[in-house]
C-alpha cells in the first residue's frame, strides 16, 4: 500500500556548526550520504534525476538550548533533529538500512554529529484521504520555511488534449513543443507567492505520482483555482533570498508567513474540500513547491478552530 514514511533523527553536536546559508541544504547532503552508504548507484540516480523527487527533508531544528529552525548557526553542545519523508518503498528500505547501523554519525559541514535517537512513522495515502475532514470555508496555512512554486512553461486551457499531451511530454523529460498557437509562454518562472492555483497544482502532482489511490487530485486543483481565494495575512508575509552556496550567484527566493484562505460560498463542494484537506495533510509531511529536498516548503495547515487564534 503506497505510503509516506518519515524518519526523524535526533543528533548531538559537540562543536558549533556554521551552515552556508540554510541548514536544509546540509540536510539534503546528509540524506544523499546515507543512501550512498548502502546503495551508491541509487544515490547517484536520485541526485541526477529531473523527475519529481520521491522524498523531502526538513531543515535542522535545534531542541536544546532554544527550540527553533536552524538557518545558519547551530551552537555547540546542541540537541537537534532533522526529518526525511520518503514515498518510495525501495528507497525507504535502503534508508532504513542506512540509519540502523550501530554508532551512526552524520557529517554537518565537516563536523560529525552523533545520532542519539531514530523515530520512524508510516502514513498511508488512503488513510490521509479517508480520515480527512473537508476544508472549512475559512482556513489558514503557515509557511514555515521559504516556499515558491514553479509555473508551467506554457499556461493554456487545462483540459485541452494538446495541453495535456504537452504536460505529459514535459514530465517525462522529453522536449515538449508549444501546445498550440494560443498557448501563453511562461518560461518556467518560480513564483514566491501563496497562489491557490499553484499550491494545489503542485500538491496534486505529488499525490498523483506517489499515492496509488483514487483521489481526483487534478480535478480538485482546477476547482481550487476558482473556488479558493486569499483572504489575508494576519502578520504579513515576507520573501527570503537563500543562496545555495556563498561563492556562487545561485539563489532561490521564497516566502514565509501565515496566509488566510476562504472558499467562495457558491463554489463550495464538500467532496472536493475533503480531498483538498487530504492534500494539505500530505503537504505537512512532504513539503510543497520547489526544493522540497532541501527543507523548502514546510507548512502547517490550520483549520477553522485554529484560525480564531490569529485574530
Amino acid at each position: 500500500m503506497p505510503s509516506i514514511t518519515t524518519f526523524t533523527l535526533r543528533l548531538f553536536v559537540e562543536r558549533p556548526v556554521t551552515f552556508q546559508s540554510f541548514s536544509g541544504f546540509a540536510a539534503c547532503g546528509v540524506f544523499y550520504s546515507l543512501v550512498k552508504s548502502v546503495d551508491e548507484p541509487l544515490a547517484e540516480r536520485l541526485h541526477s534525476s529531473k523527475k519529481l523527487a520521491p522524498w523531502s527533508a526538513t531543515p535542522l531544528f535545534v531542541e536544546v538550548p532554544t527550540p527553533k529552525i536552524v538557518k545558519r548557526i547551530l551552537p555547540a553542545n546542541s540537541i537537534a533533529r532533522v526529518s526525511f519523508s520518503i514515498m518510495d518503498e525501495k528507497l525507504s528500505d535502503v534508508f532504513k538500512e542506512a540509519i540502523l547501523k550501530p554508532d551512526l554519525s552524520v557529517d554537518l559541514v565537516g563536523t560529525r554529529a552523533r545520532v542519539v535517537e531514530v523515530a520512524v512513522n508510516t502514513f498511508k495515502f488512503s488513510d490521509l484521504l479517508s480520515n480527512a475532514e473537508p476544508l472549512p470555508r475559512k482556513f489558514a496555512i503557515e509557511f514555515l520555511t521559504p516556499t515558491a512554486f514553479r509555473a508551467t512553461v506554457y499556461d493554456c486551457c487545462p483540459k485541452c488534449p494538446r495541453y495535456v499531451n504537452y504536460l505529459l511530454e514535459a514530465k517525462s523529460g522529453r522536449r515538449a513543443e508549444r501546445p498550440c498557437e494560443y498557448a501563453n509562454p511562461r518560461r518556467g518562472v518560480v513564483v514566491p507567492l501563496p497562489l491557490p492555483a499553484l499550491l494545489f497544482r503542485n500538491l496534486a502532482r505529488i499525490w498523483s505520482a506517489f499515492s496509488g489511490t483514487r483521489a481526483e487530485a487534478r480535478d480538485v486543483a482546477e476547482w481550487a483555482e476558482d473556488a479558493i481565494v486569499i483572504s489575508g495575512y494576519p502578520s504579513g508575509i515576507r520573501t527570503v533570498r537563500i543562496y545555495e552556496h556563498p561563492t556562487t550567484n545561485k539563489w532561490i527566493v521564497g516566502f514565509v508567513g501565515t496566509v488566510r484562505f476562504s472558499i467562495i460560498d457558491e463554489l463550495y463542494d464538500e467532496e472536493r474540500a475533503r480531498t483538498a484537506a487530504a492534500l494539505l495533510k500530505m503537504a505537512e509531511l512532504t513539503n510543497v513547491g520547489v526544493r522540497r529536498t532541501a527543507g523548502f516548503g514546510m507548512i502547517r495547515y490550520m483549520p477553522r478552530d485554529e484560525t480564531a487564534l490569529l485574530r
